[in-house]
């Protein structure tokens, strides 16, 4: 077992000009932990059918909205969404984020694009 993990030399998924994460551990689907370096935000808003998300931002700053309420977000704060909550961010920041469970195309939707940007 490999109990020391580096982030991958190449990321996992990206919007090439809105984001890029890192899927810190592939194998196990009960949860996915990405680390995200958000470079503007989402390009949609999100929902989830079946994961809920957890994000920790590590540095810089940006705005949430969650079902319709905004906030602003910085370092340490730590945001959680429950499944079926239409959310996207917008801003520069850095993060880790753990899906439970793991993401699913499936589950998945874009619902509309990101007014926060």
């Amino acid at each position: 077992m490999n109990y020391l993990k580096k982030l991958p030399s190449e990321p996992s998924f990206k919007n090439k000009d809105f984001f890029e994460g890192y899927i810190l551990n592939s194998k196990n689907k009960e949860f996915e932990m990405d680390y995200i370096n958000m470079f503007k935000g989402h390009e949609y808003y999100q929902l989830e059918t079946e994961s809920m998300h957890l994000f920790y931002i590590l540095e810089g700053e940006g705005i949430a909205s969650i079902n319709g309420k905004r906030f602003n977000i910085g370092k340490e704060d730590i945001i959680e969404i429950p499944v079926n909550t239409e959310y996207a961010f917008a801003g520069k920041f850095k993060m880790i984020e753990i899906m439970q469970p793991a993401f699913n195309a499936k589950t998945h939707r874009d619902t509309k694009l990101n007014d926060l940007i």
